[in-house]
């Protein structure tokens, strides 16, 4: 896989993971509820629904790369459209962060609640499977940065591993900062600066997206 797609690849999944998304907003609450260390279960639920995902999307990877030009347009700009309406959303209306609200009241001391690490990992990965953004990527983004001339699974273990650790890294980032930086926030409604920052950076996700375009070793051989 040639750097600079890996490197384009790396930009747009940081962007993504930097958006607080239902992963993210469920690592928080369970920061503020049972801690930053047993949150390392919700953060491992999380990327292992999308190891899962990963696979899923995989197995039409084939037929999808093995299709024209105008077919790999289609699903770009189908991806484009959808996290230009995720950020335009967000960027438009308030925040929902009542759970995270509720849980800073009703935790204002730190002192945490004991919970089995089972419970934190159903609840990450269940949120992780039902995440459109997550299902919309590797459905539909994941395969532009693979190229079908070359070898499938070193590229699909590069991408993934990447993803996997850029998610994980950052759900735990915010979790951690939650207890900290994000009970100042709720309580002098910064969920709204949240949603608003969060919105911006989908929109530069979609930006970055419709710059990329079909690898030019399959380019010139489909139509």
């Amino acid at each position: 896989m040639p750097f600079e797609t890996w490197l384009s690849f790396t930009v747009l999944v940081f962007l993504l993971v930097l958006t607080p998304g239902p992963s993210v907003l469920i690592g928080m609450s369970h920061a503020l509820r049972y801690g930053a260390r047993p949150t390392l279960m919700t953060a491992l639920g999380d990327v292992t629904a999308n190891m899962i995902q990963m696979v899923v999307a995989a197995v039409g990877l084939g037929a999808l790369l093995a299709t024209s030009v105008t077919a790999f347009a289609v699903v770009k700009w189908c991806g484009v459209g959808f996290l230009l309406v995720m950020g335009l959303t967000a960027l438009f209306r308030k925040s929902r962060g009542n759970k995270v609200q509720n849980d800073i009241k009703t935790n204002p001391a730190g002192h945490y609640e004991p919970v089995r690490r089972r419970k934190l990992f159903r609840e990450g990965f269940l949120v992780a499977a039902g995440n459109p953004k997550a299902i919309a990527f590797f459905g539909a983004l994941f395969p532009q940065f693979v190229d079908p001339t070359a070898a499938l699974i070193p590229q699909l273990l590069i991408l993934g591993v990447t993803f996997v650790v850029l998610d994980y890294t950052f759900v735990m980032i915010y979790a951690m900062g939650a207890a900290r930086v994000m009970p100042w926030l709720v309580q002098r409604g910064g969920t709204n600066v949240v949603a608003r920052v969060s919105g911006a950076v989908l929109i530069a996700a979609a930006a970055l997206l419709s710059l990329i375009e079909m690898p030019e070793s399959s380019a010139g051989t489909r139509h």
